[in-house]
């Protein structure tokens, strides 16, 4: 049981640092380098919650690594 859980978690490490890497990579290239030289840089704060929301899943990793380790260290 601890091996499916350790396997389970590592599964949702890696889902979740690539759903987050790609949000950020989203709000850092669209919004802060693409809108560089345009006059209304708004969308750096309105993106703001994209990028929050993008930080989120990577936050959540710790604990899910050391879940993974954990299940993995018992078997």
């Amino acid at each position: 049981m601890d091996r499916i859980v350790g396997v389970a978690a590592s599964l949702l490490v890696v889902a979740l640092l690539i759903i987050g890497a790609a949000v950020v990579k989203w709000y850092v290239w669209d919004f802060a380098i693409g809108q560089a030289g345009q006059s209304d840089r708004s969308m750096l704060f309105w993106g703001l919650p994209v990028l929050f929301i993008g930080l989120s899943p990577i936050g959540g990793l710790v604990a899910l690594v050391a879940l993974a380790r954990k299940a993995f260290s018992k078997s």
